[in-house]
C-alpha cells in the first residue's frame, strides 16, 4: 500500500512485555467465563441479545486477524521465520521438490475450459434473530436473478499466471485499471508478490514462497494475486483470445455454490 498505519501518527506503542501481560489476562477472563458457562445460556444461540455476543465478535474478529497475519508472516524474510511445531502440515503436494522451470499447459497445470452455470435467483443476507454471530452488513434480505454466466473450472493456476508475466503483462497499463496501475508502479512489483525469482529476470524461473518456507514452484497450484492483478489478468486473457474475461462478482460467487445450477460438480473460479 502507499500509506502505513504505522507511521500516520506519533502513537506510542507499549513494550511486547507489556502485550504479553494483557494478552495473559485476557486469556484467563475469557477462559474462565467460557468455563462457567450454563447449559441455559448456551441453549437458544448467541444472538444479538445475548452478553455472549462480544465473545462471538472477538472470535470473528480475530480470524480476520489470523488471515491477515499470515499474509504478513510471508512477507517477512524467510531466516525470521520457523514452521510451528503443532501447526497442520502443508499440503502433500508441497514436498515434491521436483523442478520445472519451464511448466507445460496440460502436462505441469490444468488446461482450463470455462462451464456455464445457469441463470438463477440468489439470495443474500439472514434474519435478525439467526442465532449465530454476523457482521451488521450481513442482516436484511435481498434476492437477485443472475443472468446465466460461464466460469472457469479450475482457480487460476500459478502456470497460466506465468503465461501473463512472460507476456509483458505487468509492463503493460492497457491491461490495467488506472488505481491497479498505481498500485503496481508504488510497489513496483513485477510478478506475484511470492514468486521468488531464481535466476536473471528475463528466465522467468520461480520457487513459492509459503508462510514459512520457500519450495520448488507449483504450476498446478492456485495463484496468489490481489484484485488489481486479477483484473489485469483478465484482461489479457480478454485481448489474448478475442473473448470477454473478467473478475467474478459476489452473486456469481454465490451462484457456483449451487451444483443443480453448474453443468459439471467442478470447482469454478476467477474469470
Amino acid at each position: 500500500m502507499s500509506w502505513d498505519d504505522l507511521s500516520k501518527n506519533k502513537m506510542k506503542w507499549p513494550a511486547v512485555s507489556e502485550v504479553h501481560r494483557y494478552r495473559k489476562q485476557v486469556y484467563e477472563a475469557v477462559s474462565n467465563l467460557i468455563s462457567n458457562l450454563t447449559d441455559e445460556q448456551c441453549a437458544n444461540g448467541i444472538t444479538q441479545d445475548s452478553p455472549l455476543w462480544s465473545l462471538a465478535m472477538s472470535f470473528e474478529h480475530e480470524r480476520i486477524h489470523l488471515e491477515t497475519s499470515s499474509v504478513l508472516l510471508s512477507e517477512m524474510p524467510i531466516e525470521h521465520v520457523k514452521f510451528p511445531a503443532n501447526f497442520p502440515a502443508y499440503h502433500p503436494t508441497a514436498n515434491d521438490n521436483s523442478i520445472e522451470k519451464n511448466p507445460i499447459a496440460g502436462q505441469h497445470y490444468p488446461i482450463n475450459e470455462m462451464i456455464t452455470v445457469s441463470s438463477q435467483k440468489v439470495t443474500l443476507g439472514k434474519a435478525r434473530d439467526y442465532p449465530s454471530f454476523g457482521w451488521d452488513n450481513e442482516y436484511g434480505r435481498r434476492d437477485y436473478q443472475v443472468p446465466e454466466f460461464k466460469a472457469s473450472k479450475f482457480l487460476i493456476t500459478n502456470g497460466e499466471y506465468l503465461e501473463f508475466v512472460r507476456d509483458g503483462g505487468y509492463g503493460n497499463p492497457d491491461y490495467w485499471t488506472d488505481v491497479g496501475w498505481k498500485f503496481r508502479a508504488f510497489r513496483n512489483v513485477k510478478w506475484p508478490s511470492f514468486w521468488m525469482r531464481k535466476g536473471p529476470q528475463g528466465l522467468h524461473h520461480f520457487d513459492l514462497r509459503l508462510i514459512f518456507d520457500e519450495v520448488p514452484m507449483k504450476w498446478s497450484w492456485p495463484v496468489v494475486v490481489n484484485y488489481h492483478e486479477a483484473e489485469a489478468y483478465a484482461k489479457w486473457k480478454s485481448v489474448k483470445t478475442g473473448q470477454k474475461y473478467r473478475v467474478m462478482t459476489e452473486l456469481e460467487h454465490n451462484a457456483i455454490r449451487n451444483p443443480k445450477q453448474v453443468s459439471s460438480s467442478s470447482s469454478l473460479s476467477l474469470l
